[in-house]
């Protein structure tokens, strides 16, 4: 049994993703989009502090 391996969202999630997610964005699998609110870029989607959750074969986002 695979124990699951977490990650809380940051504003630099895209440069500073542990391994076992940075291998999957490769923007088939994952894809990071950002939108350009008030003249700075964030994350659109998943929100600062959610949680990215893997379990060794599906990846699932918890809100906080």
């Amino acid at each position: 049994m695979k124990s699951e391996q977490h990650y809380t969202v940051t504003k630099d999630a895209d440069r500073l993703a542990p391994n076992w997610l940075a291998s999957r964005i490769n923007y088939k699998t994952i894809k990071l989009l950002y939108r350009d609110k008030d003249g700075h870029a964030e994350l659109k989607r998943a929100q600062i502090g959610d949680t990215v959750q893997f379990n060794g074969r599906r990846l699932s986002v918890g809100r906080r």
